[in-house]
């Protein structure tokens, strides 16, 4: 179907740069004119404010780019008129059923909303320690490990220092504030450290950083606990504080902050059946609502 010039005002580049070189001028003046007044583009009986563009503009936007989002918001609008406009005069099916699927999401999208702000407002995020323990305890089924993950330290350090001062043998015998020495030292010379002692980490996670090379994770694991690895510039010093392999249950610690989300999912459930409940039941009681089916009760 053609569109008519005067149902489709906007159709020529001249008019379309005048278009833009009026918004680029507007927004660089002093707001003495309210800006929702001006029609920037029409089509059929839609329109596009200067407001509605304006307020999508990035602060840090030079006029260029400023220009060219112009232009393409109002061409990518103008499309959009365009198709919508065909699509309703043409014979595309029920009407009415698409309206109501829109009205359903509309009221769809309200009751979330509302239900979101309800929830935020009244729903207590405080997980305890000894509520997550339960939990882990009452459900191991929900955390078999699907990976080896372990507890681990490693120092990654020049390999001049480590000679310079023999860091290897302190390394294995280093205590918490001589683990620390080491790692600010490896970190100082452009090496790399982990020594957060009590964070299990899987050991696919740990190949990407520390170049160990195995074909077989589980017999690795079991039969390193002090080792060092070597390359032309560095050396690796590596302590296997504790590990576990997959298929097994993983330790607490591994999963407290999942067990934690797991709550509090548990929690917004209740609370929004409750909340619901509770309307429901005021709604009954102050006589807004009334089903008239006797069967129904």
């Amino acid at each position: 179907m053609l569109i008519k010039p005067h149902t489709y005002l906007i159709c020529h580049n001249y008019y379309t740069f005048a278009v833009l070189f009026s918004i680029l001028f507007f927004s660089c003046q002093a707001k003495t004119v309210e800006k929702d007044e001006k029609i920037v583009a029409k089509a059929f009986d839609k329109t596009l404010t200067l407001i509605e563009i304006e307020s999508l503009l990035g602060p840090n936007m030079t006029k260029q780019d400023s220009f060219f989002f112009i232009k393409e918001y109002i061409d990518n609008w103008i499309k959009n008129q365009v198709i919508l406009n065909n699509a309703q005069n043409s014979n595309m099916g029920n009407i009415d059923d698409i309206n109501q699927k829109v009205e359903n999401y509309r009221q769809d999208l309200i009751t979330f909303n509302y239900l979101k702000k309800k929830l935020t407002e009244k729903l207590d995020t405080n997980i305890t320690l000894g509520q997550s323990k339960e939990y882990y305890t009452l459900h191991p089924e929900n955390f078999e490990l699907k990976q080896n993950i372990i507890r681990f330290v490693f120092i990654k350090m020049p390999k001049a220092q480590e000679k310079k001062y023999n860091l290897w043998s302190k390394f294995g015998k280093a205590d918490d504030e001589n683990l620390t020495k080491l790692a600010i030292l490896a970190l100082k010379s452009g090496g790399n450290a982990f020594i957060e002692k009590n964070k299990w980490i899987a050991f696919d996670d740990i190949l990407k950083v520390v170049p160990i090379i195995t074909y077989n994770q589980e017999n690795f694991i079991n039969n390193n606990r002090l080792f060092k690895i070597e390359d032309k510039q560095f050396v690796w010093f590596i302590k296997i504080l504790d590990f576990r392999i997959k298929d097994n249950i993983s330790p607490f610690e591994f999963v407290e902050e999942k067990i934690t989300q797991i709550l509090l999912n548990k929690r917004k459930v209740e609370l929004m059946q409750k909340i619901e409940n509770q309307m429901v039941k005021n709604a009954s009681k102050d006589n807004k609502i009334k089903i008239y089916l006797p069967q129904y009760e």
